[in-house]
């Protein structure tokens, strides 16, 4: 698999300044992301021919000068001009995170694409590579998140002291916030106002607390043919919430990578072919009230083994759903038929 030439992370910028270096169309552009942060942004350039008034920005119209640099968390040089070669050393010099545009083996960070839903953002980087396809991946990103999301982030904010107050287990919080923003009634109520979405979300939290240790349950998964993007909706959603994911070695690996981060990954022993083994070994992860995802190639519906394993889950009075896969015949999946 290849390997990312750069890590990902969000930066803080409250109460520090962002610099734009550069009065130009593309220092406008940088210009016109970095207010939707809560950052100072100062444009300098010792002329302008881009309309910067309708930004908010403070603008010097005049040289750079090293000392523009002071509280900066970030600096774009923007224009080709006079400025870019000081503008760039003296970034370098007072160790100022800085981006060259069109200049890439210039820069310590990339502009993403960026998905914004206050407080919460996505990014997406191409490492410069690939603009264009950036921002049509964030266009993909935009029409599926749900337009109160950011205020569905603010609520659980505002709720934060209290549930790790009347929720001290760190897994029983876990499933509280994943219940928080997947539960209809939290949605709808947002969307009215978020006074009404915190009265609906305390709700929820009261029906959670006092029950104690949740009881474990399985899903078993269809991973469908074996791509990533033939995984469904559903079992996106489960694989997410699933503390343990049990699965074949002939899986690809980025069906597997797909699950929280934080969750087990536990290969299936090929020595465990029928259907009491195969059982045990998931009963005892949900034994300890852990949610398990079984993850299978095909569709798990018509997995035979994966049949036998619910009939004998049910018996023993295991919780357990089947989650359904994009059916269609694969060496992964046929080779899978007698051990999932």
């Amino acid at each position: 698999m290849p390997k990312l030439n750069i890590f990902p992370v969000s930066m803080k910028v409250a109460d520090k300044r962002i610099l734009i270096v550069g009065g130009g169309i593309e220092a406008l552009n940088k210009a016109r992301l970095a207010v939707k942060t809560s950052a100072e942004v100062v444009v300098v350039a010792p002329a302008f021919t881009a309309d910067f008034s309708s930004l908010g920005v403070t603008v010097l119209e005049r040289r750079f000068e090293a000392a523009d640099l002071e509280g900066a968390a970030l600096v774009f040089v923007a224009d080709e001009g006079e400025d870019t070669g000081p503008a760039i050393d003296a970034a370098k010099e007072a160790g100022v995170p800085l981006n060259v545009v069109d200049k890439p083996e210039l820069c310590d960070f990339y502009t993403p694409a960026i998905v914004d839903r206050a407080p919460v953002s996505v990014a997406i980087s191409s490492e410069g590579d690939a603009p264009v396809l950036a921002r049509l991946i964030r266009a993909q990103i935009e029409a599926l998140l749900h337009p109160e999301v950011g205020s569905q982030a603010r609520l659980a904010g505002e709720l934060r002291e209290r549930v790790t107050r009347l929720l001290p287990d760190g897994t029983a919080r876990r499933r509280f916030y994943e219940a928080l923003v997947a539960s209809p009634e939290v949605i709808a109520a947002v969307v009215k106002d978020l006074p009404t979405g915190r009265r609906a979300a305390v709700r929820l939290l009261d029906r959670y607390v006092g029950q104690g240790d949740k009881d474990g349950a399985v899903w078993l998964i269809g991973a469908g043919p074996g791509a990533e993007d033939l995984l469904t909706l559903r079992a996106q959603r489960v694989l997410q919430q699933a503390d343990v994911i049990v699965h074949d070695r002939r899986l690809p690996d980025g069906l597997v990578q797909m699950g929280r981060r934080d969750a087990r990954r536990e290969y299936l022993d090929e020595q465990l072919n029928d259907a009491h083994g195969v059982s045990d070994l998931l009963a005892g992860f949900a034994a300890k009230g852990e949610q398990v995802a079984w993850l299978v190639s095909g569709d798990a519906a018509a997995l035979e083994l994966g049949a036998d394993v619910v009939r004998v889950l049910g018996a023993a009075g295991v919780t357990v759903e089947v989650v359904p896969g994009v059916p269609g015949e694969t060496p992964i999946a046929a080779q899978s038929q007698k051990v999932a």
